[in-house]
């Protein structure tokens, strides 16, 4: 007997416990998956979870999203320039497939005029599948197994202590890294890079510049065998997790853009990482041939812009200083950059000769000779 009420106790204690933690995690819900805050600006980092509590709690009616070239896009300046109400749900790092999930809940779930989006290179020749299973369930349409996310302690322990995990940020780029003084010390020259020498994106940078130019001056370049195969991938790719929501949804309007990366980045390519060149190029044309099909589709590209050939606007390859964020939503709204069957040859054959007459050697001296010095 004094068994049965041991165990039961136990039970019944274990019961309380697990309801109270239910109810907590229930009532604060750092993600916001079930409640908005009072403050708004009280966001978590991991944006991957983040956006579905985004997505159920806030009104809007356009996504910014992208990785980390469309993070410091301000949505209240998209939603001044181009119209509609934004909001920028942009995952950093991430691939098409991994942005899918998150789009087709978001289209799922608002009525959503305008999606800004962003076709990095690395994904636009690839055809990546992220492991999700971290955060996918949140975006089914079982509500119950959202609380699985609240099994992390970070997030117990922000239900008790919210300053523990939640972040006062800008609800306008929630992800923003503009203002990281790491970040943004890093733009103005390459002196500026020299300074911070031991940054692993620099390190990353200035290995793959010298490796670069040591095979090309030992007349070496990057062939991938497979390449043809790789491409209809690719194809397969975009139209799985890009193209099938821009046919089933025609009242919403996808403005995909480019991110103009460093001249050195496109130099790299063009002059040693050959295949991944021609992929590029092949990954955009295809895009742009559909958006003569569908009305609702339009891919912007800026990468025969001056500001391109300047590496004071980079803190490292590819990333750029928030002020192209902006420049590229007045583009769009005047309709500049945009690529079309009528212009995408030229636009490709000027981007070709730009990224062919780089001075690659003269910058590798120049690294070099600092990371030397005699």
């Amino acid at each position: 007997m004094k068994n049965r009420i041991i165990t039961i106790t136990f039970f019944v204690g274990t019961a309380i416990t697990l309801i109270s933690l239910l109810v907590l995690v229930f009532v604060a819900d750092p993600l916001q998956l079930f409640n908005k805050h009072s403050d708004n600006k009280l966001l978590v980092g991991n944006m991957r979870q983040q956006a579905a509590g985004v997505i159920n709690q806030y009104k809007f009616d356009s996504i910014i999203l992208g990785t980390s070239m469309l993070e410091n896009t301000s949505s209240k300046e998209a939603s001044n320039i181009l119209g509609g109400n934004f909001t920028n749900i942009s995952l950093s790092g991430s691939d098409f497939h991994t942005r899918s999930i998150v789009l087709k809940y978001a289209l799922k779930n608002k009525e959503i005029k305008r999606v800004l989006y962003s076709l990095d290179g690395n994904v636009l020749t690839g055809s990546s599948i992220s492991n999700t299973s971290n955060f996918d369930y949140l975006y089914d349409d079982n509500k119950l197994n959202d609380l699985k996310a609240y099994i992390n302690p970070k997030y117990l322990l922000c239900s008790v202590y919210s300053s523990f995990c939640l972040l006062d940020v800008e609800v306008e780029r929630p992800n923003a890294w503009y203002k990281n003084i790491e970040d943004s010390k890093r733009f103005g020259g390459l002196d500026n890079w020299f300074k911070a020498k031991n940054n692993s994106q620099i390190k990353a940078a200035f290995e793959s510049i010298l490796t670069s130019i040591e095979s090309i001056k030992q007349g070496k370049v990057s062939i991938d065998k497979n390449l043809k195969q790789n491409i209809e991938k690719s194809h397969n790719y975009i139209d799985s997790t890009i193209l099938e929501f821009v046919s089933k949804y025609p009242q919403t309007e996808f403005l995909l853009v480019i991110p103009p990366y460093s001249r050195i980045s496109y130099a790299i390519d063009a002059q040693y990482n050959v295949s991944k060149f021609k992929h590029f190029k092949d990954s955009v044309k295809y895009l742009v041939a559909k958006s003569a099909k569908y009305k609702n589709l339009k891919i912007y590209g800026w990468g025969n812009h001056s500001f391109v050939d300047n590496i004071s606007n980079y803190k490292d390859l590819g990333h750029y200083e928030y002020k192209i964020n902006t420049f590229m939503l007045n583009a769009i709204k005047k309709e500049e950059g945009r690529l079309t069957t009528e212009n995408i040859d030229n636009y490709l054959d000027v981007f070709t000769k730009k990224a062919l007459g780089y001075d690659l050697i003269q910058i590798g001296n120049k690294i070099d000779k600092y990371l030397n010095p005699q």
